[in-house]
């Protein structure tokens, strides 16, 4: 009968009693009593072991709108529609400045026909309604006159004959025919005189009241061009108050739109300044957690004699101070671990660590 060789390879005690501890305290010991002097909590811990006892996962939380951002909010709803008003006053202000330039322009139509009429040119028979109504009795009472002095001439004649002994003679029949030719061209030329006369000053008369009339109508159409153009100018002017008005209105909404930016920025970078603190805190309640589990793993590695100079700790986020110093002490651990008698100098520590006796 053939002898049989059982060959069993065993760590050696102290390995064997320390991963006994480190079993034990991710797993539990489900036999284990609660003793007299222990808290309810370090008794579920050695109960149940570091894998048993659930821990809560903190949520995820976010930052709300800061003061700044809720001010723009506001801000952002009463500036909408708020160039409105301005522009309403701009665009009243536009229309009554055209209708002030339609003013001017119908003024200015009116003083046309007056400078028409200031250079219209003399009629000279216009000069009728000058003529003198009385001039004809002024000069029919010369007439008479001449009449009675020629009938008194022509009594002396005959006075003069009758003494000479020739009256009804050739003589005075001569005579008396010169008296009446002298008379007819006195009296021909009075006429034709006070005609002229008459005539003459209603020229004259008829050519100062165009003259006046005509000046004043230049005047008068100097004076409405004037007045056109005066409410053109205030009507240009209504006009531009109005396109500044609107501009004002438009300028108040560019600034308002500028605050809000503004406001949106400082309150946007407090906002994110106070997600990255809560998440800064979330994560390290996170590494809090694990921490014992990290402690756990290097004390496995170390048993399992894994650990190396050549470990490389990461830590999320890389940019945590306390997360990086962690990472070096645990990187220094390791690196002891390359020393061949480390391991029963560090077994006293890993006892104490894993609460083992």
């Amino acid at each position: 009968m053939a002898d049989e060789i059982i060959q069993r390879s065993q760590q050696a005690p102290y390995i064997e009693k320390r991963s006994e501890q480190l079993l034990a305290s991710v797993f539990g010991d489900p036999n284990a009593v609660k003793r007299a002097d222990e808290t309810e909590e370090a008794f579920q811990l050695r109960k149940l072991g570091r894998a048993g006892i659930a821990q809560q996962i903190p949520g995820f939380q976010f930052a709300g709108f800061t003061p700044e951002q809720q001010q723009a909010f506001g801000l952002a709803s009463q500036n909408v529609g708020g160039y409105a008003p301005a522009l309403q006053a701009g665009l009243a202000q536009t229309g009554l400045g055209a209708t002030t330039q339609a003013i001017g322009a119908g003024t200015m139509a009116q003083a046309s026909p007056l400078f028409q009429g200031a250079t219209q040119a003399y009629d000279p028979n216009s000069a009728k309604a000058f003529m003198d109504p009385y001039q004809q009795q002024v000069t029919n009472q010369a007439l008479a006159e001449y009449d009675k002095q020629a009938q008194i001439a022509q009594q002396g004649l005959a006075s003069q004959a009758q003494k000479v002994g020739a009256f009804g003679g050739s003589r005075m029949g001569v005579q008396e025919a010169e008296l009446g030719k002298n008379l007819a061209d006195i009296k021909s030329r009075r006429i034709f005189e006070d005609l002229s006369r008459n005539y003459q000053q209603a020229q004259g008369a008829a050519m100062g009241a165009q003259e006046s009339q005509q000046r004043r109508q230049l005047q008068a159409g100097q004076g409405l061009g004037q007045l056109g153009q005066g409410f053109g100018q205030l009507g240009l002017s209504q006009a531009n108050v109005g396109k500044n008005l609107a501009g004002l209105g438009a300028l108040g909404q560019q600034l308002g739109q500028a605050d809000i930016q503004s406001l949106l920025g400082v309150g946007g970078m407090q906002q994110q300044l106070g997600q990255a603190q809560m998440e800064a805190a979330r994560q390290q309640q996170i590494q809090a957690q694990q921490e014992p589990f990290r402690r756990l793993g290097f004390a496995s590695d170390i048993l399992r004699g894994t650990p190396s100079s050549s470990i490389q700790y990461t830590q999320q986020p890389p940019t945590n101070p306390y997360a990086q110093a962690l990472g070096l002490g645990i990187a220094g651990l390791g690196a002891m671990g390359q020393f061949g008698q480390g391991f029963g100098g560090l077994s006293q520590g890993f006892g104490n660590l894993f609460g083992g006796n």
